[in-house]
């Protein structure tokens, strides 16, 4: 294969397409555990954008190809994957993550995709990756 035609076949196949990157955001100093907590901010940010797939109460068949065990009904299941959803959603200085919520969503839990996902603001999204890069280092009891 010429040189050529290497580089092409290798522009084609990175391409530029956009790809889950993390948004390398930050918890700034002080924490703004007062307005960026779970209580305030995430579990809001989940029950509106997420768990109508992401509920441990869904069955495979109901979750619309979101992974098992990718729930987001607790703070505890959330931090188990904080940097794939900062990768996902989350929007910073290195990355603007719009790959969930998907363009489809379904109307009840585990229904079907019947209608346009409501979509968080850029600044949820900012708030988002924010409060991540925060509770990954706050204290739980979990």
């Amino acid at each position: 294969m010429s040189v050529m035609r290497f580089a092409l076949v290798f522009l084609i196949a990175c391409g530029t397409s956009e790809a889950p990157t993390p948004t390398e955001a930050v918890c700034p100093e002080p924490d703004p555990v007062t307005t960026l907590s779970y209580d305030t901010f995430g579990q809001k940010f989940f029950n509106d954008y997420c768990k109508m797939c992401h509920s441990e109460a869904l069955l495979r068949s109901q979750r619309n190809g979101a992974p098992l065990y990718h729930d987001f009904d607790k703070l505890e299941y959330v931090m188990r994957f904080p940097e794939h959803i900062d990768e996902q959603s989350g929007s910073g200085p290195a990355a603007d993550n719009h790959f969930m919520p998907p363009d489809r969503c379904p109307e009840t839990p585990g229904g079907p995709l019947a209608i346009k996902c409501k979509q968080p603001t850029e600044e949820e999204r900012q708030q988002l990756a924010t409060w991540l890069a925060c509770e990954i280092n706050r204290p739980h009891s979990f």
